[in-house]
């Protein structure tokens, strides 16, 4: 079986290749039928093939190329930037202008220019008092009661309807 320089065969390079690639979308299985292996041996090779005990060069070369194509996904702050720059340019060209916009404020909140803030304020009706109770559910209605009728009050994100009792 002639080997390559990393002292791999063929089909155990493409299986790394497709192994790599296909980045858990294939089964193992899969990715040694595509590296030539038959439908009949292949479950039993993609399973050999990462064992170490069987095939150390196979895991170190999986090994290095996945480590190699994280490295080239990377994202840095410069590349990300550049390419928003490249896609805001992109959409003022061909008219996308809300899309031009939305792509500059990804730019700016990657480089903390725009930070979100959000509140969450947690109370529990049962840790307050009777008192406290009835004098916000006073409150409530007084602030609700138009015209005689009770208002339906919606803000972001909850709808409170309150009926008047006839």
């Amino acid at each position: 079986m002639p080997r390559n320089r990393s002292g791999l065969s063929n089909r155990q390079q493409a299986f790394v290749e497709i192994y790599c690639k296909s980045n858990g979308r294939l089964t193992p299985t899969e990715c040694a039928r595509e590296a030539g292996y038959s439908g009949k041996s292949a479950t039993t090779a993609a399973c050999n093939l990462r064992n170490p005990r069987y095939y150390p060069k196979v895991v170190e070369a999986i090994e290095n190329k996945q480590r190699e194509y994280a490295e080239a996904s990377k994202l840095d702050v410069t590349k990300h930037m550049r390419e928003m720059a490249r896609l805001r340019d992109m959409a003022v060209e061909n008219g996308q202008f809300a899309a031009a916009i939305n792509a500059e404020y990804r730019r700016g909140q990657a480089v903390g220019l725009y930070v979100d803030r959000k509140e969450v304020v947690t109370g529990s009706l049962d840790k307050m008092s009777r008192p406290e109770l009835e004098a916000k559910l006073k409150e409530l209605r007084e602030g609700l009661i138009v015209n005689g009728e009770y208002e339906v009050i919606e803000d972001n994100t909850t709808t409170v309807e309150i009926e008047s009792e006839r």
